[in-house]
């Protein structure tokens, strides 16, 4: 086995019939002190894989994990390859699996360089600054974003804060969390960045959040807890859609969510 690593990428080559964690342990750990948001193993190179050599996808899974807010991904899986890593409990239902190295970069470093970049300009205009109150605004991706920007003005108008501009990924339960979903993160992408835009358009301090969950709920009480949030403000759709589903969530996002709660919606026709 052959170990090679570049930027984000660590490259496994040849037999991998044993256990090879304590090989490829140093390589990984350098990929993630150059790139936190994580590490991608490309795959493409291996000739052989044995239930003991998948072993290392399991010691390596555990190892990012204990990195905050880092995620692991295999890419450019051999079909022979992905036979065996199906057979390996620990690791078929935790490793995320992409397509190419190119589409499992673009799932780790969706909004990197734009907040990096944000980051930046923050610094340079507002050097020492802090901010007391937070508000999360949800976004929804539907026409309740609206009336939610609209109340989330009013409230910075009165009582200055700086917004959290959150959206959630609901990853299904069938696959890893850390799993790419290209057409979700290119979405979610857009109407962080547009719904950015319009507060700074107003002057109004923002970041965006971008999270990865099994239900929004729960991730609602958790971003808004982690900035003991003045207000979390959610936008409801004025036709209810989804139904009973809809409101399934609703009411639980009531139920969880400790600190103050505003639902708005626009009008009905």
């Amino acid at each position: 086995m052959i170990v090679e690593s570049y930027e984000d990428v660590v490259v496994l080559s040849g037999p991998l019939r044993s256990n090879f964690w304590e090989a490829i342990h140093t390589a990984i750990s350098l990929t993630l002190k150059r790139h936190p948001t994580g590490v991608i193993i490309d795959c493409s190179g291996i000739t052989e894989l044995t239930p003991d050599g998948a072993e290392t996808f399991h010691d390596a899974i555990e190892f990012v994990q204990e990195h905050e807010r880092a995620r692991i991904m295999v890419a450019a899986v051999p079909e022979h390859v992905m036979a065996v890593l199906r057979h390996v409990p620990e690791v078929r239902s935790q490793l995320p699996v992409a397509a190419t190295v190119a589409e499992a970069r673009k799932s780790l470093d969706v909004l990197q360089e734009e907040e990096e970049e944000s980051a930046r300009k923050r610094k340079r205009r507002e050097p020492s600054r802090a901010f007391d109150r937070h508000i999360v605004a949800v976004i929804s991706g539907d026409e309740s974003d609206d009336q939610m920007f609209a109340v989330t003005k009013e409230l910075v108008e009165t009582l200055p804060a700086k917004v959290v501009l959150l959206y959630a990924i609901v990853v299904p339960r069938e696959l890893p969390l850390a799993a790419p979903m290209p057409k979700e993160e290119e979405y979610a992408a857009v109407v962080l960045e547009s719904g950015k835009a319009r507060l700074i358009e107003k002057g109004i301090p923002c970041e965006v959040r971008l999270e990865r969950t099994r239900d929004i709920p729960s991730i609602l009480q958790e971003v808004s807890t982690e900035y003991d949030a003045a207000h979390v403000i959610v936008g409801l759709a004025s036709d209810m859609k989804g139904g009973d589903e809809y409101l399934k969530i609703l009411k639980a996002v009531i139920e969880r969510v400790k600190k103050p709660l505003m639902i708005v919606r626009g009008p009905r026709n």
